[in-house]
């Protein structure tokens, strides 16, 4: 399994966005650059130097074929965001992921929404662990 160096800039967390919404067929510098334009100001030349930098940072690739190189993320959205948060937990808060959660409780950040969909997936974690513990 790929494992891509480093925590991602905004700017880099936006090239990866364009290259996911891609799906699999890999996006230009181009593309992403139009793309993004259309959000911000931003020069190619700089979206150029950021998809060099993920790409050296192994968090893209290239596909090979005919025509302008395309690039492709090397995981997915749904793992990046989870390597990404287990990392600021662990730097921010000593790994302790209900302190994370009790920060964002303490600073309203949460909707009575989210607080109910966290509820659930804490009720399905401790389904998993339990049915974890009947098998062992």
């Amino acid at each position: 399994m790929v494992d891509p160096e480093g925590k991602l800039t905004a700017a880099q967390h936006e090239i990866l966005e364009s290259v996911w919404a891609a799906q699999g067929v890999g996006a230009t510098v181009t593309q992403i650059w139009e793309t993004i334009r259309t959000q911000r100001p931003v020069t190619r030349t700089t979206v150029l130097n950021l998809v060099d930098r993920l790409e050296r940072r192994g968090w893209l690739k290239r596909k090979k074929g005919e025509g302008p190189i395309r690039y492709l993320a090397t995981i997915d959205r749904a793992t990046a965001a989870r390597t990404l948060a287990e990392g600021f937990v662990d730097e921010f808060f000593g790994g302790s992921a209900s302190q994370f959660v009790m920060s964002l409780l303490g600073g309203k950040r949460l909707n009575a929404k989210e607080v109910q969909r966290l509820r659930k997936l804490l009720d399905s974690a401790r389904t998993e662990e339990d049915e974890g513990e009947d098998g062992g």
